[in-house]
């Protein structure tokens, strides 16, 4: 059986109360994977971004944590799982694939007016624009696509 991916990458507006549209591609893989239209925001450090994924992804991340620790590495198991399940934003989009950025996650993730999405097959990463360009995960093409995406827009870079 052939899996839905995350393909892709887009900038897109946020909005002055945190509003912000997933883009339609990434909505497409969600509903083809998963039965709930609705996404889990997982804010991450160094460099502060936030990995986003469905409920299929969300059991995915269960089942490795499963399979990586025995009966004896109960406290180890019980870390990873609080770091992967206590520390995360559900949140159904509505018909147009809005979602409204908590505020506290946008400041971490340093997101303002603009946030870029980036495709990882099984997930994607959100993040502030010309923060991902300062960042080590800024590869030739990220930062070619990036900056094309920020001129379209007539953002100064």
């Amino acid at each position: 059986m052939k899996r839905d991916l995350f393909k892709g990458f887009a900038i897109n507006a946020v909005d002055a109360k945190g509003r912000l549209s997933i883009p339609a591609g990434y909505r497409s893989t969600i509903e083809a994977r998963s039965a709930v239209k609705e996404v889990t925001l997982s804010l991450r450090f160094e460099p502060n971004h936030i990995r986003a994924y469905d409920a299929y992804y969300n059991d995915f991340i269960y089942q490795q944590i499963e399979r990586r620790f025995t009966p004896e590495q109960e406290a180890e198991r019980a870390v990873a799982l609080q770091r992967e399940f206590s520390f995360v934003e559900p949140l159904p989009y509505d018909a147009n694939g809005r979602i409204v950025l908590p505020a506290a996650t946008r400041e971490a993730a340093g997101i303002d007016r603009l946030a870029c999405f980036l495709a990882f097959a099984d997930y994607f990463e959100i993040w502030d624009p010309k923060a991902l360009l300062a960042s080590d995960r800024a590869d030739p093409a990220t930062i070619f696509h990036v900056r094309n995406l920020l001129k379209e827009r007539g953002e100064t870079i």
